[in-house]
């Protein structure tokens, strides 16, 4: 079974200093997912009338991206992107 992402390094580095931070992104993801429950009552409703104005269509694009936002933030955990230039490196890892 796939888990959450935890926490996210993100480490800049220059000539000068080297600077990293660690960002819990469960605590991010428990906030969105309190959001999403609060907002639950309005996305059902949208759904319902969406449904009874004869835009099937358009309810199923709405069920599929809030189902591919899941997806994509869970599937984040590995994650590794660095960015560097001539002067500055940085680096994002999910963990």
């Amino acid at each position: 079974m796939n888990r959450p992402p935890m926490l996210m390094h993100v480490k800049i580095k220059n000539k000068d200093n080297d600077f990293g931070i660690w960002i819990p992104i469960i605590l991010l993801l428990l906030i969105a997912l309190a959001v999403v429950i609060v907002l639950s009552p309005l996305i059902l409703l949208a759904l319902i009338i969406m449904l009874m104005v004869g835009w099937e269509r358009w309810a199923r694009l709405t069920l599929l991206s809030i189902w591919a936002a899941f997806v994509s933030v869970w599937a984040m955990r590995g994650l590794e992107v660095n960015v560097q230039n001539s002067h500055d490196h940085i680096i994002v890892s999910v963990i």
